[in-house]
This record gives C-alpha cells, sequence and structure tokens, in this order.
C-alpha cells in the first residue's frame, strides 16, 4: 500500500483584537507564521454562520484586503476532534484547519497548500493531540 504524501501546512497563529465587541464576529491579528510566508492577510475575521449558505458550516473566515473584508474565503465545519474545524480554499485545491485556543483568543490556522483530503487523523494539529 503506498503511502501518502502529506505536506507541511503553512501555520498562521492570529491573537484576538478588539475582544468582546461584536457578538458573532471575532477579529484577529497575525502573530507569527511557522512553514513560510503568509498565504492570508495581517488580520482576518471569523464570523458564526447565521444560517443563509446551504452548506451550513459553523463559522465564515475572511481576510482583510486593504481596507476591506473579502467574501468569505472559506466555511469552517467540525471534526471529529474538539475546537478543530476545516475548510478548502478554491473548491477544494487547498486544504484550511483551524485550531480555537484559549476559548477563542487565538487561532492557529495550517493551510495545506495544493492539497485536499477529508482523513485529519495524520494532519497537524491532529496528530499532537
Amino acid at each position: 500500500m503506498a503511502t501518502q504524501y502529506i505536506p507541511t501546512p503553512v501555520i498562521h497563529t492570529y491573537k484576538e483584537i478588539n475582544a468582546g465587541k461584536y457578538a458573532s464576529v471575532k477579529h484577529y491579528e497575525l502573530d507569527e507564521v511557522f512553514n513560510g510566508k503568509s498565504l492570508l492577510s495581517e488580520k482576518i475575521n471569523i464570523q458564526k454562520d447565521r444560517k443563509y449558505a446551504r452548506s451550513m458550516p459553523d463559522y465564515w473566515l475572511k481576510i482583510r484586503n486593504g481596507n476591506k473584508w473579502s467574501k468569505p474565503l472559506t466555511g469552517f465545519f467540525p471534526t471529529d476532534y474538539e475546537g478543530i474545524y476545516f475548510g478548502d480554499v478554491y473548491y477544494k485545491k487547498h486544504l484550511v484547519l483551524a485550531e480555537f485556543l484559549s476559548n477563542g483568543k487565538e487561532v492557529k490556522i495550517y493551510y495545506y497548500q495544493n492539497y485536499y483530503t477529508r482523513q485529519f487523523q495524520n494532519l497537524a494539529p491532529v496528530t499532537v493531540i
């Protein structure tokens, strides 16, 4: 049986800013990046889904383009692992895993460029648990 190549993700660590300012939206600022250059923006916006999309994710991720928030980059869906959600960019071209830490005050985003799977058991952050 051939083993599948799993690329090393670019890990973005974000810290919450404007804590408590909005009820269903959290804004985060980039703290550090591991394994390469940032593939997201300096600031991100993660908001709870308001049940308008048929896909029904739990959260939506937006990036900052200049002075404006983008359209949602991806929805985040729950995994079998507590506090870890998955999404995809460009129609399942890139896998994105989000790990919420410290009651949502920090979020780590694992961006697997040119790789997508629904088998999360061999991926960071799941392998760390």
